[in-house]
């Protein structure tokens, strides 16, 4: 609400009222005091105009004298009313006495600033803050002349504009005592608290875009000392000196750069105090002079994580030469640091100030820091910035295309998309990229290197690389996702593919195939026709369907190479692998391998009440040296298969497996839902010249295999002179062991199984439900230290 008035209409509100001299007046005592304090409030005008804050000196340290005493040092002041404040010399003051006895008058005092006391003293713990205030002080007598009707014959001479030094407590903050992080991470957020470090983010976060005006006097509260100058416990008169923590009459810590600031005007703009002004600039300062004071004086916080003692970083600090400054910096420390010349540190450190300081607790701060190590010496100090984006643009920046060797390339942006586009033998892809014009241009390629940059890539349909002689295929966890097909990746042709690091998401489950799988089983990572495979570390799954027609990660070659061309042969190494199978899908398919070697992959249901049909199957018309080791299958139908088929039509096949190692593979057989005439087992061997299957385990739930009879480890075919079944342990199964040659290949056979062990097998065998022989073959098979528990 504002009152009316006209232009050129005197406005006498708080007007200085100047006493007129003309001759023949009568002058009284009264009219001199009103002159001078005319003249004070002019002079105090001026000050408030030019700032509050402390001009230079009246440092505060511990006194090393007395318990519960500090020392102030001399210097000069000026309050936010205007009034200047000195100290002549040091002082040392104790902070734990009873209230003064002196008596200070009030009588024509410096008019903008009303008498305040002594302040408060008490003993025991607590947060102060100590300030200079003004106290006039009546000093010396002067004669009175026997004119004046008073009996007094003297008054006083001088009225001194003195200054006094007040404690005032802090409510807004418990003691904790005298531990010395916990100290620390008081001193901490008390400071951060003066210098309004919370409500300046929020203000940054949310800058004025209204058109409110505020009165240019008002206060906008930010940090503790301006709140208290609103409450009215701290007046705008005097200055604060120094924060300081006790315990008992024992001072813990002196903070003196939390509440000084140097003299600084207030903005003419409220509300965009936050963002401009002299006040801002001097607290950005004194952020800065705060850490430096702290780490100074309690140097065991540099030595551990900044978490662990500290909640806020300024935007900009040293650090000793020897600090270790990964660990303290943590999560938001650089990859390394950079030399900076000596020169160049006070440019860098002053940018870096105007900058917000860095709440280490808040997840959604994500800043992080630069370290500069000046000299360009390992004995340099170390300058830590906040690393904030520049706001002039890369693409801004002349660059020297020619001389870098970058055609067409004129500024920094257009150089660093060049660069991540590829050298001659790098491709870098992001989510979003045209990967038609990707799979285009790299087609037919000698040497390919492809990189994903982590993040999620949402495809229309699977990404296929296709006749590279040698690819590199490097993932970063990036997600490739395809909803529209099972397959997601796809290698055809070439000489070999190396996969690292992705992860891969099947979509919509098509029985019979999509996009030229040739045999009617799309992988989510699909390699067809590629000589060497090696894969590692890849994430793949497949969805749910009502019969099979999806696999995570699918190696074949489509006609099996002849074996006297081993330049020809398939040869594929699976490991470290995490395949995720949807109901009735498959995990890992390997066909017409001549060389395969799956090790420490993890295959597993997405549900365990909807089995996966097959875990981990090598298979196809031949194969030759085969390794599977140290797998885990989670709920599959069908665990682990090493089986060959022989399509010649003859009536004796012939052995098209070589040699085989089974080993250290641990299986979980699920059977919910599935069908009496299904075929169910935890591992499977068929066709081979030699084969040892030994340390796997098997597990079955017994109540299922009462209803549906399971065979622990399976073994049919035409075999060859060697298979040993050792060490393995049957759990739930019905039957253990089943071995069904149809034919062996060899007259003179060792065909041994020893060391196994069966728990809870619910078969109906004469001999025993461990290991189930056909007469036709019992003789031929060494049995030896096999047992049977219930």
């Amino acid at each position: 609400m504002s009152d009316d008035t006209l232009l050129g209409t005197p406005i006498t509100d708080e007007a200085i009222a100047a006493v007129h001299f003309f001759n023949g007046r009568l002058l009284t005592s009264r009219d001199l005091s009103r002159e001078q304090d005319a003249r004070r409030t002019a002079d105090a005008r001026v000050g408030a105009a030019t700032g509050g804050g402390i001009a230079w000196g009246l440092e505060v340290n511990a006194s090393g004298t007395s318990a519960g005493s500090v020392r102030v040092d001399p210097g000069l002041a000026m309050g936010l009313a205007g009034n200047t404040l000195k100290l002549a010399r040091p002082f040392t003051v104790t902070l734990v006495q009873p209230p003064s006895t002196t008596t200070a008058s009030s009588d024509g005092g410096f008019t903008p600033c009303k008498p305040l006391g002594p302040g408060t003293y008490v003993a025991g713990d607590g947060l102060f803050v100590l300030t200079l205030a003004p106290i006039d002080q009546p000093h010396d007598l002067a004669p009175v002349l026997a004119i004046d009707n008073s009996r007094t014959r003297c008054n006083t001479d001088v009225t001194l504009e003195a200054v006094q030094l007040r404690l005032l407590r802090i409510n807004d903050f418990n003691a904790t005592g005298t531990d010395a992080r916990a100290v620390a991470r008081l001193r901490n957020e008390v400071a951060y608290d003066c210098f309004g470090a919370k409500p300046r983010q929020s203000a940054h976060g949310q800058p004025l875009t209204s058109a409110v005006r505020m009165a240019s006097q008002q206060v906008m509260p930010l940090g503790l000392i301006d709140r208290m100058r609103v409450d009215g416990s701290l007046s705008l008169c005097e200055v604060p000196l120094a924060l300081v923590y006790m315990v008992g009459d024992a001072v813990v810590f002196i903070d003196g750069q939390s509440v000084r600031r140097r003299v600084a005007a207030a903005g003419a703009t409220v509300p965009w105090a936050p963002w401009l002004g002299e006040r801002l600039q001097a607290t950005a300062e004194a952020q800065f002079a705060q850490f430096q004071e702290q780490v100074a004086e309690t140097p065991a916080v540099l030595a551990e994580a900044a978490t662990q003692s500290l909640s806020w970083l300024p935007p900009a600090g040293f650090l000793p030469s020897a600090t270790d400054w990964r660990r303290f910096l943590g999560a938001r420390a650089p990859a390394r640091e950079v030399p900076l010349a000596a020169g160049d540190a006070p440019e860098v450190l002053a940018s870096a100030l105007a900058c917000d300081p860095v709440q280490l607790a808040q997840t959604s701060d994500d800043a992080r820091f630069r370290v500069y190590r000046l000299g360009g010496t390992a004995t340099g100090p170390l300058l830590f910035v906040r690393d904030s984006r520049r706001i002039r643009h890369a693409e801004q920046i002349w660059l020297d295309g020619v001389r870098a060797d970058l055609p067409g390339v004129s500024d920094v942006q257009s150089a660093i998309d060049t660069l991540r586009n590829g050298t001659c033998l790098h491709t870098v892809l992001r989510p979003g990229m045209d990967f038609a014009r990707v799979e285009r241009t790299l087609a037919d390629q000698s040497v390919v290197s492809v990189c994903f940059e982590p993040g999620l890539y949402e495809l229309d349909k699977p990404l296929s690389f296709t006749r590279i002689d040698r690819l590199h295929i490097q993932g970063h966890g990036a997600l490739l996702r395809c909803a529209n097909s099972e397959q997601v990746l796809v290698v055809v042709g070439g000489g070999s593919v190396d996969i690292d690091g992705l992860q891969l998401e099947g979509g919509k489950v098509t029985v019979g195939g999509s996009f030229n799988t040739a045999h009617g089983l799309g992988g989510a990572l699909t390699v067809r026709d590629t000589r060497v495979v090696r894969i590692r570390g890849v994430s793949a799954s497949t969805r749910d369907g009502n019969e099979l027609g999806a696999c995570g990660i699918h190696v074949r070659l489509n006609e099996p190479a002849d074996t006297e061309t081993p330049e020809r042969w398939l040869r594929v190494h699976i490991s470290d692998c995490e395949v995720r199978v949807g109901a009735r899908q498959s995990g890992i398919l390997c066909l017409n391998a001549d060389e395969a070697h799956l090790h420490d992959n993890h295959v597993r249901a997405i549900d365990a009440q909807r089995p996966m049909q097959r875990g981990i199957t090598v298979a196809g018309q031949r194969a030759g040296d085969i390794q599977v080791a140290r797998n885990q299958v989670w709920d599959a139908i069908e665990g682990i298969t090493v089986a060959t088929s022989d399509t010649s039509g003859k009536d004796s096949p012939t052995l098209q497996t070589d040699r085989l190692e089974l080993a250290h593979n641990r299986v979980r057989v699920q059977l919910a839902g599935i069908e009496r005439n299904e075929s169910r087992y935890g591992l499977f061997v068929g066709n081979v010249a030699s084969a040892r299957v030994q340390r796997n385990e098997v597990h079955g739930d017994p109540e299922q295999t009462a209803e549906l009879p399971l065979h622990g480890i399976r073994i049919a075919g035409v075999f060859g002179p060697q298979v040993l079944v050792r060490d393995n342990r049957l759990q739930g199964t019905a039957i253990g062991i089943r071995f069904q040659p149809s034919s062996y290949a060899h007259e003179q056979t060792l065909w041994v199984m020893e060391g196994n062990v069966g728990e809870g097998l619910v078969g109906q065998e004469q001999r025993g439900n461990l290991i189930a022989i056909d007469e036709k073959w019992f003789k031929r098979v060494i049995l030896r230290d096999n047992v049977e528990l219930p």
